[in-house]
């Protein structure tokens, strides 16, 4: 827990540049999720998780997004199944690595589509990812909504196996973000 609040208090002090004019904007957890979804030969399946910690630093006129910072523990993503879960975590050594983060170093905005590039770390592992989406804008709250695919070997993770087999190398993360 310690080293999860250090690593978001980091985390922030990136985002934040200790800039004049600009401005943090936090995530609004209880309308937040992040969704994997995985494939193994016999089934598919998804876990979800809505304890999102993901902040914005934006000019005060809230019209530039100049960096994001999100963060998610492994631990709260729930995929219906106890075992399947508990599984999931040993794979991916949560008590080593209990979260996965993304700091992004550029954010463009194109009307309501969005395209950000930085760092996801994931089991210890960063690696550049591009993320694209849509961006929607609810009275004073901004929305941001996409999908994208990784692979777990590129983060150093075997792909979990059922029965013998493994499960595909690719996994899609889906999110949704409100920040207000």
């Amino acid at each position: 827990m310690k080293r999860f609040r250090i690593l978001m208090i980091a985390m922030m002090m990136v985002v934040s540049g200790f800039a004049q004019n600009k401005i943090k904007v936090n995530a609004v957890k209880e309308e937040s999720s992040i969704v994997y979804s995985m494939k193994h030969p016999l089934h598919e399946w998804t876990g979800e998780s809505k304890e999102i910690n993901s902040i914005l630093l934006m000019d005060e006129a809230k019209t530039t997004i100049y960096q994001v910072a999100v963060s998610a523990k492994l631990s709260t993503f729930d995929s219906k199944n106890a075992n399947r879960d508990s599984h999931m975590m040993e794979v991916t050594e949560v008590l080593k690595y209990p979260s996965v983060t993304y700091v992004s170093s550029s954010v463009t905005i194109d009307g309501s589509d969005f395209t950000s590039s930085g760092n996801m770390t994931f089991h210890g592992v960063s690696q550049p990812v591009a993320v694209k989406g849509k961006l929607t804008k609810e009275g004073n709250k901004l929305i941001f909504s996409g999908d994208f695919s990784l692979k777990m070997t590129q983060f150093k993770i075997d792909p979990p196996s059922l029965m013998g087999i493994s499960t595909n190398d690719d996994f899609k993360l889906e999110f949704k973000v409100t920040y207000q």
